[in-house]
């Protein structure tokens, strides 16, 4: 009588905790998702404060030194933290792994059904769309290269270290996915461009 007393207690904990686990886990998801803006790795929501600028006040080769901006995606009503980078006096973002066509649904997929996008970054809002830059062109070729030049490990230890990780999870995850054995590469990159 005492096993079953003890095995009923320990069970009893186990559904509780788990139970917390799980009203912890909604309150967290639903705070975030209602953000102003994402948080650290978590998406957030749409963007409330920054001062709106016109696309043409921010000069993208001031702020090519940072290495994340916050990107709004306002159909969807969510924000993500991406790296970017500058080519021509044009920002840039990518998403790296099976991107589109993938076991997970990823922000490509939000921007395929509607374009319009914020962008923040130093306090300051700028709406605009993003358009698709296939991978032949060589427009695809030249940001590429100054995608990995900027990444490349030479901003310090912490941009080295967050590189190697980085080109880690998307070489097991394009194996894990099959994305590896296909013609196509399974990462997109955008232009962000006036809206």
């Amino acid at each position: 009588m005492d096993e079953q007393g003890t095995g009923t207690g320990w069970g009893k904990r186990i559904a509780l905790g788990a139970g917390i686990v799980l009203i912890f886990v909604v309150a967290a998801t639903l705070f975030v998702s209602r953000a102003d803006g994402p948080l650290f790795i978590f998406q957030g929501g749409p963007f409330r404060s920054g001062e709106l600028v016109a696309y043409d006040a921010l000069d993208w080769s001031t702020v090519d030194d940072r290495t994340e901006l916050e990107l709004e995606l306002v159909g969807a009503e969510t924000s993500l933290t991406l790296w970017f980078s500058v080519t021509d006096g044009m920002a840039y973002v990518a998403c790296d792994l099976d991107c589109e066509g993938g076991r997970l649904t990823r922000w490509p997929s939000e921007v395929r059904e509607d374009d319009r996008v914020v962008i923040r970054i130093d306090g300051k809002r700028v709406e605009g769309r993003l358009t698709y830059v296939p991978h032949e062109t060589p427009e695809y070729a030249v940001v590429k290269a100054d995608r990995s030049r900027k990444y490349s490990g030479h901003g310090g230890v912490r941009a080295a270290a967050e590189t190697a990780a980085h080109a880690t999870v998307v070489e097991v995850g394009e194996t894990l996915t099959g994305r590896a054995a296909r013609e196509e590469p399974g990462d997109r990159v955008f232009r962000f461009d006036r809206r």
